[in-house]
């Protein structure tokens, strides 16, 4: 009697969690599926100053990720842009919509993915924070939600120092995030 009735204790309980638990879609659709951390560096040529001018804007980013794909694969990604647009010292950079590449490292490093987004920036502790959310609009993990983040570490310094000078800020670089959700 006490065995039947542990077993249909068992069998209630498990009914119970399968009820409450979400779905592997639901899991999947929270957790990311793609976390990176890494660098970027920006450099613009010629160097920016208070006057707004037509600049070329290079920067490279590299990323080390966990990717949660039938199981967990490390790997890492990078992108490198380049592109002319017109800046000053009060605004270093684009706020229209940007596509990049982002390159995987495995696969023989042929998979890409193209990552559009619109950055924000905010001067926090005399760095400056670029928040970039987005959409994986073609490759690997197309139709997906993206945000990466990058930190220009000890900007507000840089831009009083050089803004004035005739040579300008001519680069900046931090840490950077990726998130694919």
């Amino acid at each position: 009697m006490f065995r039947s009735h542990a077993s249909l204790v068992l069998a209630a309980m498990l009914v119970l969690v399968a009820a409450v638990a979400p779905s592997p879609t639901a899991a999947q659709s929270i957790l990311p599926v793609v976390t990176c951390t890494g660098s970027h560096a920006a450099t613009w040529s010629p160097g920016v100053t208070n006057t707004t001018a037509v600049h070329t804007v290079g920067t490279q980013t590299s990323w080390s990720c966990t990717q949660l794909i039938a199981a967990p694969l490390l790997t890492s990604a990078s992108s490198q842009e380049s592109f002319d647009a017109p800046f000053n010292c009060n605004n270093l950079f684009s706020t229209i919509p940007i596509t990049w590449t982002i390159h995987w490292s495995d696969n023989g490093g042929a998979a890409t993915s193209a990552f559009t987004f619109t950055a924000t920036a905010l001067p926090i502790s005399g760095n400056l924070v670029i928040t970039a959310p987005g959409t994986i609009t073609a490759g690997r993990y197309a139709g997906r939600s993206a945000t990466a983040t990058f930190t220009l570490l000890n900007l507000g310094a840089t831009l009083a120092a050089q803004c004035s000078s005739p040579t300008g800020v001519t680069n900046a670089s931090g840490p950077s995030t990726l998130l694919i959700l």
